[in-house]
């Protein structure tokens, strides 16, 4: 699916309501091939194809008629989109202030070129948008050549205070998304000790500087630092404690507003996640309702973005309390055109769906969805060190279904694809699930029985739950000890 097509599967009705309005605001002679290409892309979703389009609108087969059309097309659609919503987030109003300034000094309009670049300025400030903030201080410097009423001293001096917050601001933001990237990869199935002890000593260096920590952005960065720290550690109760304090603490402040949703609708989500690792799951779901409340603020503002998470809160609680119920939501996800415009989703859908069904013992859609998954472009990325847990757990599912001859080839791929990190610390227990797996086999003598079996209890004295495991070994393999136990006996 290209841009076209993704920035037309995701417009609501009111952008669709726009966007005709828009394109129909003069008369034109000719047939509005634009707006026929719009209602076939809508009308044809996933079905549509290029090839069609092309022989619908150009017969037999004009590809650059038709390619020039979709570009006329994209080009209105971004038009509109943009007068749509230029005041509906204030990061997109300073940039078209910004962009009224560069059209006047083009001009040599230069006096009302100022004007604008105030009016930037003044929301930049407002809102703590230092990034903007080193642009706007730089076009004041290159306007003082021209205005002599303008001391670039002063905006020198504005531009160095500002980029020092900005480099310190950017380091936390360097460090979070790395971590937050590599999470994604990993589906927090594998962690980063080193990610986490930078992490820490950034947040530490940073919030001695009294200037900096009194920035309601910084502090929001602090927070999502400090959380991202000790779900790490596994620290989850110490990281409710401090979560549920300074939400209450940032109400108390006034310091919810539209500039800073995004942080507030990330807190929530981290207090949902951490009240389900404290297995309070009735209190979980009644922040899942709060962060659905708060999505629908600001006129739905960041609502897209945190559905995700928000369906996310609802699934892995109610894997718990109503496993049936986490199904079914994950099932409707699958046709969602939100799973496709974020990847590293996809994975998360087909995994735990895997998980669930094999939790009901549904062995064969449960291996369903681990093939499905392994085919998703979005896996290719994936972390090796997820994709060989993962694989762990499809020879668990197999060896349920009692596929052996499958086991047997898929046991050689594994080895070789994942060669360097079963040498790993870190991989130990997989290689021994791996061992355990390989020795079963479709007949097996008493003795052979009994070796499997001492492996296994000697897996499950040593070792203990994992949260990082795909199908949980330890309850898997307690199973397997009491069936075989009674066999032996």
């Amino acid at each position: 699916m290209d841009i076209l097509n993704q920035v037309v599967a995701r417009m609501n009705k009111e952008d669709i309501r726009h966007y005709k309005l828009y394109a129909s605001r003069m008369e034109y002679s000719h047939d509005r091939k634009d707006i026929a290409l719009f209602d076939h892309i809508r009308d044809t979703g996933e079905s549509y194809t290029e090839a069609e389009a092309i022989k619908k609108f150009y017969p037999p087969y004009n590809r650059n008629a038709y390619y020039r059309l979709k570009h006329r097309l994209l080009q209105t659609l971004n038009k509109s989109l943009l007068l749509q919503y230029v005041e509906s987030q204030d990061e997109i109003f300073i940039h078209a202030l910004f962009g009224l300034y560069k059209h006047q000094y083009s001009q040599n309009n230069f006096s009302v070129a100022r004007y604008y670049l105030k009016k930037a300025e003044g929301k930049a400030i407002s809102i703590e948008y230092f990034e903007m903030l080193d642009i706007i201080y730089s076009e004041y410097i290159r306007l003082s050549n021209t205005l002599v009423n303008i001391n670039p001293e002063e905006y020198i001096e504005k531009r160095k205070k500002n980029y020092e917050r900005l480099s310190k601001l950017r380091e936390i933001d360097q460090v979070l998304a790395a971590m937050s990237y590599r999470l994604k990869l990993s589906q927090n199935f594998t962690s980063d000790n080193s990610l986490v002890k930078m992490l820490d000593k950034t947040v530490k260096d940073f919030s001695s500087d009294k200037e900096l920590a009194s920035s309601a952005q910084f502090q929001f960065r602090v927070v999502n630092a400090v959380s991202r720290s000790l779900l790490q550690k596994h620290e989850y109760k110490t990281l409710e404690k401090y979560l549920l304090s300074t939400f209450k603490d940032f109400q108390k402040k006034r310091m919810f507003n539209k500039s800073t949703h995004d942080g507030k609708l990330e807190m929530i989500t981290f207090i949902v996640n951490t009240l389900f690792k404290n297995k309070k799951y009735d209190e979980s779901l009644m922040w899942a309702d709060k962060l659905h409340t708060s999505m629908e603020e600001h006129n739905r503002l960041l609502y897209n973005k945190y559905l995700v998470f928000y369906t996310n809160a609802l699934t892995i609680n109610y894997s718990v309390v109503n496993p049936d119920k986490a199904i079914q939501i994950l099932e409707e996800q699958k046709s969602s055109p939100m799973l496709k415009s974020i990847p590293f989703y996809e994975i998360f859908v087909y995994l735990n769906l895997a998980i669930f069904y094999f939790d009901k013992r549904n062995y064969d859609k449960s291996v369903r969805h681990i093939i499905k998954m392994g085919l998703l472009d979005s896996f290719k990325k994936a972390d090796r060190g997820l994709k060989l847990k993962i694989a762990v757990g499809e020879l668990i599912i197999r060896l349920e279904l009692e596929e052996f001859d499958t086991i047997e080839y898929r046991m050689v791929q594994i080895k070789n694809d994942f060669k360097d990190l079963l040498k790993e610390d870190n991989f130990s227990r997989e290689k021994s699930m791996i061992q355990i797996i390989e020795s079963f086999n479709k007949s097996m003598s008493k003795n052979q029985q009994h070796k499997i079996y001492d492996m296994m209890k000697h897996f499950i004295t040593k070792d203990k739950d994992s949260d990082s495991d795909v199908i949980k070994y330890v309850p898997w393999l307690k199973k397997r000890v009491a069936a075989l136990g009674n066999i032996l006996n």
